[in-house]
């Protein structure tokens, strides 16, 4: 009898353990581009908001940038207006008030985000997504 109990919950722990081996993730470094790298640079941008915000969040702001940090130069280099992601995890200041839904057009602004070095040096700079938005009201 407590052989059959020592076989039974022998069988369930091997089972349990390769369940849980199979569901680990892949170790080693992650990858350098894409959805699962791990951001590693400071990407900072200056310009003036051709989109107001939303209070329904996420949302995505049209910036039209006019400046930046060294690892920005991918996202300054866009043509056009350049769309920031903007999600419940962004801190947003404009004097004072923390509402994303006072941001307005014109607003000068100062966005911060994170970013893969690799993508940095891509041609075609992936979306950004905004830890900080820092927002002055036009003069």
């Amino acid at each position: 009898m407590i052989k059959a109990i020592l076989v039974v919950g022998a069988a369930a722990a091997a089972i349990a353990a390769s369940a849980s081996a199979s569901a680990a993730p892949a170790k080693g470094k992650p990858p350098v581009t894409g959805a699962n790298c791990k951001p590693s640079i400071a990407v900072v941008l200056s310009g003036k908001l051709a989109s107001a915000g939303s209070a329904t969040l996420p949302f995505s702001l049209l910036v039209n940038t006019t400046g930046g940090n060294h690892a920005a130069a991918a996202w300054r280099k866009v043509s056009q207006q350049l769309s920031v992601q903007v999600t419940s995890a962004t801190s947003i200041k404009r004097n004072g008030d923390h509402a994303s839904a006072h941001l307005a057009i014109g607003d000068r602004v100062n966005i911060q985000a994170r970013a893969c070095k690799a993508d940095a040096a891509a041609t075609v700079p992936p979306p950004l997504t905004a830890t900080r938005i820092t927002a002055h009201p036009a003069h």
